[in-house]
C-alpha cells in the first residue's frame, strides 16, 4: 500500500460512490465527514516507511505510487499539511449539512481535495497544472449545479483559470528543462515571469482579481467560499514550491521583495473596494482579496512559511461562518444587496452576529481569532518596512469600515419589519453557527491552544529566507 492510495485514490473513489447516493444527502455527507476524520488523523499518527502491525498483518506504507508513468509523492513531511486540508474539508462538510446546498456538492468538493492533494504531490511538477485545471473543472460543476444556467461569475472564474494554464505549463517546461543557475538569469527571469502570470490567473491577483467578488455575488456563498478558500489554502503552496526548489529565482530577481509588493496592493485594493459595496456577497469578496494580500506578504518574510499555516485556519472558521450566515440569509431574501437585506440582522440576529464577527476577526480586532497571527504579521512587517506594515493596517481598516456598513444595514430599516412574523430557522444552523463565533473568540483568547501547532506544520513548504 501507498501513501497516495490512502490520501488521493481512495477518497477520489469515495468521492465517485457519493455521486451516486446525492439523493441521501444526510448519509452522504456523513460518510464524507467520517472519511476525512479519518485520514486527517492517519496523516497526523503514521509514519511512511515504518512497519505497521494489526493483528498478525504487518506491512509497510510507501511513499511513492506510479501512475501513467507518472509519479505521486507523499512523504512524511508533508503529512501535517494533508491532515491540515482533510481537517478543514470536515469544517466545510459539516456546515454545508443545515443548509440549502447543489445535490453533489458533498461529492465533488471531496474529489476537488484529492485532486488538488495529487497536484501538490505530482512528479514531474510540469503535470501538476494540468491537475489544477481538473480541480477548477470540478468547482465549476459545484457552482453550477445541474438545471441552471452558467452565471456571469462562474464564467470568469473559468476563463481566468483556463487563462492561466499556459503560462504556468510553461514555467514548469523552463524550470523542468533548464539547470537554474547564478549565471542562467535570462532563464531564470523567463521562467519567473511565467510562473507570476499563470498565478496572477489562478489566485486572482490584481489587477486580474474580478472574478473573485463577481463570484461571491452572483454564486452560492458557502460552495463559493468553500471554492476561494481551498484554492488558496492549497494552491499558494505551487509557488511557495517552486521558489523553495528553485531559490535561484529570489538570488537573481530579488522574487521576496515582488511578492511583498504584491501583497501589499492585494490588501490595499481588497480593503479599499470593500469600503465602498454595497452588496454582502461583493464584501465577502473583498475580504478574500485581502486575505489572499496576507498570504503573499507572509510569503515574503523569514519564517513566512509559519505564518501561512497559522492564516489557516482563523481565515477557514471566519469565512465559514460568514458564508453559512449569508447563505442563511440569501434563503430568505431575493439578494445580498444593502437595500434588500436592510433590518435582516434584527430578524435573524445569530446570522448577524456571524457576519459581524467573522468580518472583524479577519480585520484583526482584539480578542477575535484573526488578531494574534494579524499581529505577527504586522510586526514583521513593520521590520522590513514600516510603510509597508502601515498600508498592511490600512487595508484591514477599509476592511473594517465594510463590516461597520454591513452591521448598520443589517440592524436598520422600518420598525414593522420586527413585527412581521419570523420565518421559522433551522436549529442547527443557528447553533453551528454561535459555535462557530465561539471557536472565533477561544481562537483570539487562548491563542497557544492553537498557534504552535500550525506553526509547527510547515517543514516542507518554508518561504525561503531573503
Amino acid at each position: 500500500m501507498s501513501s497516495p492510495f490512502i490520501w488521493i485514490v481512495l477518497p477520489g473513489m469515495v468521492a465517485l460512490i457519493l455521486v451516486f447516493l446525492h439523493r441521501y444527502q444526510v448519509i452522504s455527507s456523513i460518510l464524507a465527514i467520517t472519511l476525512s476524520l479519518t485520514l486527517a488523523g492517519l496523516a497526523w499518527m503514521l509514519e511512511i516507511g515504518e512497519v505497521i502491525t494489526i493483528g498478525s498483518w504487518a506491512f509497510i506504507i510507501q511513499e511513492q505510487m506510479t501512475i501513467l508513468g507518472r509519479s505521486f509523492v507523499i512523504s512524511n513531511l508533508v503529512l501535517p499539511q494533508i491532515a491540515i486540508f482533510y481537517l478543514s474539508f470536515t469544517f466545510w462538510i459539516v456546515g454545508a449539512l443545515v443548509i440549502p446546498k447543489p445535490p453533489f456538492f458533498t461529492s465533488l468538493s471531496l474529489a476537488s481535495v484529492a485532486v488538488l492533494i495529487s497536484a501538490l504531490s505530482v512528479q514531474p511538477i510540469l503535470f501538476a497544472a494540468l491537475l489544477l485545471e481538473v480541480a477548477v473543472l470540478i468547482f465549476v460543476l459545484m457552482l453550477t449545479p445541474m438545471g441552471q444556467s452558467v452565471n456571469r461569475g462562474t464564467l470568469r472564474f473559468l476563463t481566468y483559470q483556463t487563462l492561466g494554464l499556459p503560462f504556468i505549463l510553461l514555467a514548469g517546461w523552463f524550470l523542468s528543462g533548464i539547470e537554474l543557475q547564478a549565471g542562467n538569469t535570462q532563464e531564470i527571469v523567463r521562467a519567473a515571469v511565467f510562473l507570476g502570470l499563470g498565478f496572477s490567473f489562478h489566485l486572482g491577483i490584481f489587477p486580474l482579481h474580478s472574478w473573485i467578488p463577481m463570484l461571491t455575488e452572483t454564486a452560492h456563498p458557502y460552495v463559493t467560499s468553500f471554492v476561494i478558500t481551498t484554492l488558496l489554502s492549497i494552491g499558494i503552496l505551487f509557488p511557495v514550491g517552486f521558489m523553495q526548489r528553485y531559490p535561484s529565482l529570489n538570488e537573481n530577481i530579488n522574487l521576496l521583495e515582488i511578492i511583498r509588493l504584491i501583497g501589499v496592493l492585494m490588501v490595499l485594493v481588497g480593503g479599499i473596494w470593500a469600503t465602498f459595496q454595497r452588496n454582502l456577497g461583493r464584501v465577502l469578496g473583498f475580504a478574500m482579496i485581502v486575505e489572499i494580500g496576507r498570504t503573499f506578504l507572509a510569503i515574503s518574510i523569514p519564517d513566512g512559511d509559519k505564518l501561512l499555516f497559522g492564516l489557516l485556519f482563523p481565515r477557514v472558521i471566519s469565512f465559514g461562518v460568514w458564508a453559512l450566515c449569508l447563505t442563511k440569509l440569501r434563503a430568505h431574501v431575493e439578494d445580498l444587496k444593502f437595500h434588500t437585506v436592510q433590518g435582516y440582522g434584527r430578524r435573524y440576529w445569530i446570522a448577524g452576529i456571524g457576519i459581524v464577527a467573522a468580518n472583524f476577526s479577519l480585520v484583526g480586532i482584539p480578542i477575535l481569532a484573526g488578531f494574534p497571527i494579524y499581529s505577527i504579521l504586522w510586526e514583521r512587517l513593520a521590520v522590513n518596512g514600516f510603510w509597508i506594515s502601515l498600508a498592511a493596517i490600512a487595508g484591514s481598516a477599509g476592511l473594517m469600515v465594510g463590516g461597520i456598513r454591513a452591521l448598520a444595514v443589517l440592524v436598520m430599516g422600518p420598525d414593522e419589519l420586527e413585527l412581521e412574523e419570523e420565518q421559522e430557522e433551522s436549529f442547527f444552523s443557528n447553533m453551528l453557527i454561535l459555535m462557530g463565533v465561539s471557536v472565533l473568540f477561544l481562537m483570539g483568547l487562548f491563542p497557544q491552544w492553537f498557534l504552535p501547532a500550525l506553526t509547527s506544520i510547515s517543514a516542507n513548504f518554508g518561504a525561503p529566507a531573503p
